[in-house]
């Protein structure tokens, strides 16, 4: 297989796992994790076998490398940097991937010294400042952190409305960080750039109201809708951003207007049906959750939110799973959807072996679900598989430790 060749297969594993770390219902289904690390393991012998055969062929260490940092494994990643950067020291893209090493590793100083040379070979190029900053974010470097993030945003100035979708996914690995104010600088900076796309008002709303700043959020969401007056999208998620702040009955105002512009919306009723959950009006959500599934039957949200109805009434239980089966067909990432259906298979059926497979699913996509955790560690209790619980304990500790340490002032 020819180099070129083996490296397009270690790009096309890196987009299967971007891909599916992303929790949105538009996008397509991934791969297997097996037929996905298949091909990491080929595209790896393949670049190993090139360097047998050229220790300082650049492309196989820059090949491999990446994908050794993509698995986790700094270390090795970073040497094969480390000679990279020995034979072409003036590629920027080899020092961000040493300053993404020396993150992993608990490195400041090799952090610092990468930055540098990436600010210092390629000052003005905002994709891979923007990357090297996504990858800083939520670490313990705080001045390397604010020194780069400053870069990118000092970079605004200068774009065109294209530079936007870089600020918009700066303030997604921020928000990821729950880094809110550095989030919610990009996520403006994306408007800014460009105020003709609706999604960057979206995220900067749900932003905020996930924050608990209801004010903002509908101030947001309020700039969306003027901008778009005819926008059923935009007065769709107007309402889910009050619908998250705690506010149903302004939501269900906002519903009502978006059901003037299209009534027959799956969106319009997906809506709807939420608020109606929000009030505890389940006969109602689960009528309106049923007319949208048939109108949008490969909408994974309305199957999960119809799920959710049905689980609140004593004989749903059957109709929940159905329906969070078919959510799970549609979109196999999203780790709320394996919570629930591990939920109702501890509580209502009581096989506690399916439902801990639904809930292994749900901590491992969702590493700071609480309750899925504590669920996970009674299933292993009623299946006598006290080893299991004590290491599930221990790992649910572990993440609380390192959630309550990021989380203090700095």
């Amino acid at each position: 297989m020819k180099l070129r060749v083996v490296l397009a297969l270690a790009v096309a594993c890196l987009a299967v796992v971007c891909l599916a770390n992303g929790n949105s219902y538009s996008h397509p289904r991934p791969r297997s994790g097996q037929n996905e690390q298949a091909g990491r393991e080929a595209a790896k012998r393949q670049l190993s076998q090139v360097l047998e055969r050229d220790a300082k062929n650049k492309e196989a260490l820059f090949g491999l490398g990446r994908l050794m940092a993509d698995e986790g494994d700094f270390a090795s990643a970073r040497a094969l940097f480390a000679r990279y950067v020995v034979i072409s020291p003036a590629e920027p893209a080899a020092w961000a991937y040493l300053m993404r090493c020396a993150v992993g590793e608990d490195d400041p100083k090799g952090a610092a010294d990468a930055q540098r040379q990436i600010e210092n070979l390629a000052p003005a190029n905002l994709g891979l400042h923007t990357q090297a900053a996504c990858w800083l974010a939520g670490s313990a470097f705080h001045d390397v952190t604010d020194k780069e993030f400053g870069l990118v945003m000092a970079l605004a100035r200068s774009q065109t409305s294209g530079g936007s979708l870089w600020f918009s996914r700066l303030g997604q690995c921020y928000e990821l960080a729950k880094d809110t104010s550095r989030a919610a600088r990009a996520f403006q900076a994306a408007i800014d750039l460009d105020p003709d796309t609706e999604s960057h008002y979206f995220r900067l709303a749900h932003l905020f109201a996930r924050e608990g700043l209801a004010g903002p959020a509908s101030e947001t969401m309020a700039r969306a809708v003027a901008h778009y007056p005819h926008s059923v999208v935009a007065r769709v998620e107007a309402g889910s951003i009050e619908l998250e702040a705690g506010n149903p009955e302004r939501a269900l105002e906002i519903q009502r207007q978006a059901a003037t512009l299209d009534p027959q919306s799956p969106a319009v009723l997906s809506l709807l049906g939420r608020i109606q959950l929000a009030l505890r009006r389940y006969p109602e959500a689960i009528a309106t959750l049923e007319q949208a599934a048939k109108l949008a039957p490969a909408d994974a949200g309305i199957h999960f939110y119809a799920g959710q109805a049905w689980m609140k009434t004593e004989q749903g239980t059957q109709r929940a799973l159905e329906h969070f089966k078919r959510s799970l067909e549609l979109d196999a990432n999203r780790a709320s959807t394996y919570y629930w259906l591990g939920s109702l298979y501890f509580y209502r059926k009581n096989d506690y072996r399916i439902a801990t497979q639904y809930l292994e699913q749900a901590v491992g996509r969702s590493p700071d679900m609480e309750a899925a955790h504590q669920m996970l560690i009674q299933s292993y209790k009623r299946l006598g598989e006290d080893e299991k619980a004590a290491r599930q304990l221990r790992r649910y500790q572990e993440i609380v430790q390192q959630r309550t340490k990021a989380e203090a002032p700095k």
